[in-house]
């Protein structure tokens, strides 16, 4: 059996190796609507010339809008979960913007090691007509374990912690009602070790995504084909390309 610094280092390691995987909901394919947060397209288009003048001394020109990038436009604040049960936020609003919250959410919240806990979020976050998606989200869990040389079932280690960061969302609509929506996320991971201080090479600017539909009360984890086929991949993420706002990416903060 491997000492507790090296399970330690190499439960960090195979995170960084699998980034995203535990989503296990990145399938391309068609789009039916687009949900960005921004108030208004429009403010991305540009006359293509001047509206034309009524007289020599009464001219104007067209308007200067200016173009955004996600680093120098407003964050979006996200919505605070209402509810906390089984280790994780739950209770976001009908809205585009309580989907993205509720996708940065969980992201942040999942548990990467201790395939119990994982369970029971998952199955707090699930949405009843993909049940694979609990038992899909534990499996990684225990993939990592194994990966590590942990038994495929039981808690973190104790003295390393993983600590999830989203720092950009970008949310569009899967059907024409709005309450099937895929969240994109790009986000940071770190992995701290007891007596070793911070993670000095820690996963950076990874992106997945979580599909989400709201059931009536609460946004869920969807994992249903008929959804997931529809998944479309954006433009790349760059905070300071004014093709990435244009696409939907926006910096996130916590409200």
């Amino acid at each position: 059996m491997a000492s507790y610094d090296s399970k330690a280092r190499q439960a960090r390691l195979r995170l960084i190796l699998m980034g995203s995987a535990a989503a296990a909901v990145l399938v391309a394919g068609g789009v039916l609507g687009v949900m960005t947060l921004n108030a208004d397209d429009g403010d991305l288009k540009q006359d293509a010339k001047a509206s034309p003048s009524a007289s020599p001394a009464a001219s104007s020109a067209a308007p200067v809008v200016k173009e955004f990038t996600p680093a120098d436009a407003p964050p979006i604040r996200l919505l605070k979960a209402k509810s906390d049960g089984e280790g994780i936020g739950t209770g976001f609003e009908h809205s585009s913007l309580g989907a993205t919250s509720a996708a940065v959410s969980y992201w942040q919240d999942l548990d990467l090691l201790d395939d119990v806990i994982a369970r029971k979020q998952w199955t707090a976050i699930a949405a009843k007509d993909s049940p694979g998606t609990v038992d899909q989200g534990v499996t990684e869990v225990r993939k990592v374990r194994e990966g590590v040389g942990l038994p495929p079932s039981g808690g973190t280690p104790d003295g390393i912690t993983f600590a999830t960061s989203v720092k950009a969302a970008l949310a569009r609509s899967l059907d024409k009602s709005g309450d099937v929506v895929n969240v994109w996320m790009v986000f940071d991971r770190y992995a701290t070790i007891r007596d070793k201080g911070a993670d000095q090479n820690p996963l950076k600017d990874e992106v997945t995504n979580l599909v989400l539909k709201w059931d009536g009360t609460d946004w869920k984890v969807t994992t249903n084909a008929q959804y997931t086929a529809k998944v479309k991949y954006p433009h790349a993420y760059d905070p300071a390309s004014k093709y990435a706002w244009a696409d939907g990416w926006r910096v996130v903060t916590d409200g």
